[in-house]
């Protein structure tokens, strides 16, 4: 831009000074377009002097002529410039009309008006700032030649808001203008940005603030001594940290005259050292002297130095309490240091898994020094059963977890000890890192009889919970094991009259190494019996006592302890534990002896009930024996009987071999337990063949220990015993026990056995006497029967008009008293009422019994009496008392109209009740001299309207079901 006059420095930037009109202009020519020297210029004119077009407008009649085409020239080169300008003009009226806005007014998306159509500027702005843009063009229509700078609110043709700022000149009393001129600025992202400066400034300050210690900076050139660069900045808790204001520490070096003299080398030196290493952290401590309190106090400086910008830069804090502390903790460190030495317990402090301190009690309870405890990781010290319990919890703590802070574990000594630690752990930190802080008391001989007594308890409650002698020693077994962390063991007791093997319990592999029957004298259990005392063996598959039988079952590498178990003053079996590692050690010996003895106690108990409960069972199947021999008549159920309480006993199976003393021969009866069908050749054994035939033969027992090669290989069975079943010296049959193991039945078994032989016997001998005795009676029921038919086809041939009533009623009384569920004795007292129910007709005159035509009624009273008649000749015949029901009830009704008593309802006898339907319904439906018989439908009919007056309304219901299923 070109200009003359004088021009104030700061508003020179692209402007040319012309002392001609010629100069000017080859100064214009000369000039490239530059937007941004356009605009410095509008905005220094705008400031201090009239723009450049008032400048032409105000002097152009004193510029010579030839300047016109100058001018021209001037004014389409500025006219270029507000059209492609960044900044839009206006000039408008002082009620804010545009008379002329300049066409960079589309940048805001809007068109310059048309001639004549006049649009206030002040609608374009923000509603809140119309009213202050107002009172600006007021001030500034007030004062021709005023220039104002304001900023205002708007929005562009797309609605956004913007925001401007504007420089406004009154050239209303310029001619050529006329009007206010606003040469207005879209400023909106310098604005966001200078907000946000202001925002961020606003935080940075408001943080500064809030900081515990003093921030501040000095500017200091390279080559330049810091104690005597002056100070630009200081935050505000200055005076509260330092005791000093900025100002009091303004001048030069005044900061380090309050250093403690001691340390103001090194604070100074800080400074000297962060000018040599730039764009590092520096820190340091020293004492200061505290303006207010007249107290040292420490101070941590913290600078750092930018040769980019020339600015030491620092934080001072206050860390007296921090000194303080450390000191305390050096201290406490110390004290620590000289109680834990002097302690009893042990007290160890270890991070990253070793050791870093470790007291006296330590170095004496593990028999390593210092250096060895260093040397290896903590966790190598434990016991390897504990250590990943002990490692896990270790480990949690570091990671700032809270894992149970007291337990016991076991550790290791220097010789291979084990001592029990109760162990307390904490929490601690040491030069900045987790850490743990442990105590530890040895309470090994403590430990050691808790765990006795923990032992006790468990093989104890294990040995409760049941009293049968094999889950008994099953659990007491386990629970040892468990405790002991031992994958295979077993415990076998022996009998009390002597080596015999009676019970055994094993888990692990143990399981495949079954017992010999009796003890064998070369053993590890015989050797453990006869000493008395724990035996350890340290290889089990190497041992020269182990059985030969069993050492391929034995895996090599293990080792093992054996027991034997005390009860009272002697020794009632054995215990086994093996480990595929070292035996255990003195102590858990002890601790196995205990166990041993608990054991060994508890299954004597156990032996002794079973002992019992076998002596009760056996009175039991004695008695239960006897009560089916005392309650049945079949030889059957009775041989069946002693079958089953025999197989109760431990043999494999048993039979019974009956005697046919016309083939004398030995008949196979009956047997249980075989798994296999009886041979042929042994189903029929002439005497003195077999063991069996030899004991029949002999009168005594026999007994077979190995089967095979015999004909009772195929039953697959190692041995037998039998007896001979004897009644007064007569033989009945033999008693057969066989054994799946060579015989081993206990004495007291043995005897019981032989005991339900004999009663066996008995019961044979009895119930063949008694099935004879049923014979004869049978044969005199028969007669009986006979002699009742006999009367009761004499009253038919003496009234031939019931010929053949008498069976027919009696089958259709049976069906009915089936159907009404009946029992056999009452079906039989029914039968033979039935067949003697008209047996009292023999006692009526013939007169009256055969009259062909109505009787009178006298000789109605004497045929009513024939039920009496039938029951006073029966009544004392014991067999025929409950039958004489039937002949003396069987004409009353259930209505009490009958004779001759008049019962009604359940009063008569149900067996008369049944009769008397199927008694009635008979004679209807037969021909008689006087009728011939009634339709089947007729007599229904005739039963179903009795019913309730003649007939018992039940009896005719099952009468009628009969019917309908077509058994009548």
């Amino acid at each position: 831009m070109v200009t003359r006059g004088p021009l104030p420095a700061r508003v020179t930037v692209g402007f040319h000074r012309a002392a001609s009109a010629e100069e000017a202009w080859a100064a214009l020519e000369k000039e490239p377009f530059d937007a941004l020297v356009a605009e410095r210029a509008f905005e220094a004119a705008f400031a201090e002097l009239d723009h450049l077009p008032v400048f032409f407008f105000e002097h152009a009649r004193e510029l010579p002529a030839v300047l016109e085409e100058l001018r021209d020239r001037m004014l389409e080169r500025y006219k270029t410039l507000l059209e492609n300008g960044r900044d839009v003009v206006y000039v408008i009226d002082p009620e804010g009309t545009i008379r002329y806005v300049s066409p960079s007014v589309q940048r805001l998306g809007y068109r310059p008006p048309p001639p004549g159509v006049r649009i206030n500027l002040l609608r374009f702005l923000q509603p809140e700032d119309q009213r202050h843009a107002r009172e600006a063009l007021e001030a500034l229509a007030r004062e021709p030649g005023k220039a104002l700078t304001f900023r205002f609110r708007g929005r562009d043709a797309r609605g956004r808001r913007r925001v401007f700022r504007v420089w406004g000149k009154n050239l209303s009393h310029v001619p050529a203008v006329g009007g206010l001129v606003l040469h207005v600025r879209d400023v909106t992202r310098e604005d966001a940005l200078e907000r946000r400066v202001k925002e961020e400034g606003a935080l940075l300050a408001g943080l500064v603030a809030t900081l515990p210690g003093v921030a501040w900076q000095a500017r200091v050139a390279p080559d330049e001594d810091p104690l005597r660069a002056p100070a630009l900045y200081q935050s505000p808790r200055s005076r509260e940290v330092l005791g000093y204001d900025a100002a009091e520490l303004g001048r030069p070096g005044a900061y380090y005259d309050y250093v403690h003299p001691e340390d103001r080398e090194g604070a100074v030196a800080l400074a000297r050292q962060a000018l040599r290493e730039p764009g590092v952290f520096h820190t340091t401590r020293y004492r200061f002297l505290h303006g207010r309190h007249g107290v040292w106090v420490w101070l941590s400086d913290t600078v750092r130095y930018d040769p980019a910008t020339q600015l030491l830069s620092g934080y001072t804090e206050d860390v007296t309490m921090d000194v303080a502390r450390s000191q305390a903790l050096a201290e406490s460190e110390s004290r620590f240091r000289t109680l834990a030495e002097t302690a009893p317990a042990v007290i160890l402090m270890w991070q990253d898994d070793r050791l870093v301190f470790a007291n006296r009690a330590t170095r004496r309870l593990t028999g390593y020094d210092d250096d060895e405890l260093r040397s290896r990781p903590v966790w190598e010290f434990v016991h390897p059963e504990d250590r990943e319990l002990v490692k896990t919890r270790g480990l949690e703590r570091l990671r700032g977890r809270r894992p149970a802070e007291r337990y016991a574990f076991r550790i290791l000594t220097k010789s291979g000890a084990v001592r029990w630690l109760d162990y307390s752990a904490a929490s601690i930190e040491i030069d900045g890192e987790p850490a743990v802080l442990g105590v530890g008391l040895d309470v090994t001989e403590a430990k050691e009889k808790e765990l006795d007594l923990e032992l006790f308890a468990r093989v104890a409650q294990a040995l409760r919970q049941s009293e049968e002698l094999e889950t008994m020693m099953q659990a007491g077994l386990e629970a040892v094991a468990s405790f002991f962390h031992a994958p295979a063991g077993a415990i076998v007791l022996y009998g009390e009259e002597g080596a015999r093997t009676e019970a055994f319990s094993a888990l692990g592999w143990m399981r495949n190494l079954r017992p010999a029957p009796q003890l064998e004298p070369q053993s590890l259990i015989a050797a453990t019996l006869e000493g008395g005392r724990p035996l350890v063996v340290e290889e089990i598959a190497r041992d020269p006592r182990l059985r030969a039988a069993v050492r391929p079952q034995v895996p090599p590498g293990w080792s093992g302890v054996y027991l034997p178990l005390p009860a009272g003053r002697r020794f009632v079996g054995a215990l086994a534990l093996a480990w595929p590692k070292p035996p255990p050690g003195a102590r858990e010996l002890q601790r196995l002896e205990l166990a041993a003895e608990t054991i060994g106690n508890a299954v004597q108990r156990a032996s002794l009930r079973q002992v019992l409960a076998r002596r009760v069972q056996n009175l039991e199947s004695l008695r239960t024996l006897d009560q089916v021999i005392a309650h049945s008549l079949d030889l059957e159920a009775s041989i069946e009987a002693l079958l089953d309480e025999a197989m109760r006993l431990p043999v494999a199976a048993v039979g019974i071999w009956t005697y046919a003393p016309e083939e004398h021969v030995l008949v196979h009866h009956a047997a249980r337990g075989l798994s296999t069908p009886l041979p042929e050749e042994l189903r029929r054994l002439p005497l003195g063949k077999t063991p069996i035939g030899a004991a029949a033969l002999t009168r005594k027992p026999a007994a077979l220990d190995d089967l095979s090669g015999t004909p009772f290989a195929p039953l697959r069975l190692q041995a037998l015993r039998a007896w001979p079943m004897l009644a007064k010296g007569e033989l009945l049959a033999v008693f057969v026990a066989f054994s799946d193991r060579a015989w081993n039945l206990s004495a007291d078994d043995q005897s019981f056995l032989e005991t339900l032989v004999t009663q066996g016997s008995i019961a044979i001998d009895n119930l063949r006497r008694f099935e004879a005795l049923q014979r004869t009676q049978a044969e005199l029921e028969n007669a009986y029967d006979l002699t009742l038919w006999g009367w009761a086809r004499a009253v038919e041939l003496r009234d031939q008009e019931t010929a053949g009533h008498t069976q027919r009623v009696t089958e259709l009384a049976l069906k009915l008293g089936r159907e009404l569920g009946l029992g056999p004795h009452e079906l039989e007292d029914l039968r033979r009422g039935a067949i003697l129910h008209d047996v009292g007709k023999l006692a009526i005159p013939d007169a009256i019994l055969l009259k062909p035509g109505p009787l009178t009624p006298e000789e109605w009273a004497v045929m009513k009496r024939h039920p009496l008649h039938a029951y006073e000749w029966l009544r004392d015949i014991p067999f025929l008392r409950r039958a004489l029901k039937v002949p003396l009830y069987h004409h009353e009704r259930w209505d009490g109209s009958g004779y001759p008593h008049g019962l009604a309802g359940e009063a008569i006898p149900f067996l008369a009740r049944i009769f008397t339907v199927a008694d009635v319904f008979d004679a209807l439906t037969s021909d008689r001299p006087y009728r011939p018989a009634w339709p089947l439908e007729k007599a229904l009919d005739y039963v179903r309207k009795e019913t309730g007056r003649q007939f018992d309304p039940q009896v005719v219901e099952a009468f009628l079901r009969l019917l309908d299923r077509g058994e009548l």
